[in-house]
């Protein structure tokens, strides 16, 4: 660096490349989070209409 205040001007403070990066990273985890948590949940939702019908099945079978 040197003391010519264009040279100073052009310089990017580490701290902010530093923001940038973690915001950038927090928003793909974020993203990633979510997709993945609704996956999830389909797949409790899917699960559990699976044990009723089975349930239904079991308890007709009971019935007679």
């Amino acid at each position: 660096m040197g003391n010519n205040k264009k040279e100073q001007l052009k310089h990017v403070p580490v701290r902010e490349v530093n923001n940038q990066t973690t915001t950038k990273k927090r928003t793909e985890h974020n993203e990633k989070q979510k997709t993945q948590g609704e996956s999830v949940v389909k797949w409790i939702f899917g699960v559990l209409v699976a044990l009723a019908i089975i349930y239904m099945i079991w308890s007709m079978f009971i019935v007679q």
